[in-house]
């Protein structure tokens, strides 16, 4: 909430904005969006949050069986 409170997080990454907006000039632009479900484990390293808070981490795993699994996963699919 603080982050909210400091007016950040406010941008979108070119990446995730309209290309129909671009029309043709849209890879010149820097629009090079990649559809997650076209890769392995449905994810592909990209950016999807804006510059000021994209080093942020709001979410902490918690120590218990399930989390931990997630938590094991997601670095595994990261790789």
């Amino acid at each position: 909430m603080a982050d909210v409170r400091a007016g950040k997080g406010t941008g979108v990454p070119r990446t995730l904005q309209n290309t129909h907006y671009d029309g043709a000039d849209a890879t010149i632009k820097g629009q090079n969006y990649k559809y997650p479900h076209n890769y392995k484990h449905h994810w592909v390293a990209q950016q999807y949050l804006p510059d000021d808070i994209k080093q942020a981490k709001y979410y902490v795993y918690q120590d218990n069986k399930y989390e931990q699994a997630l938590k094991e996963y997601w670095e595994k699919i990261k790789k």
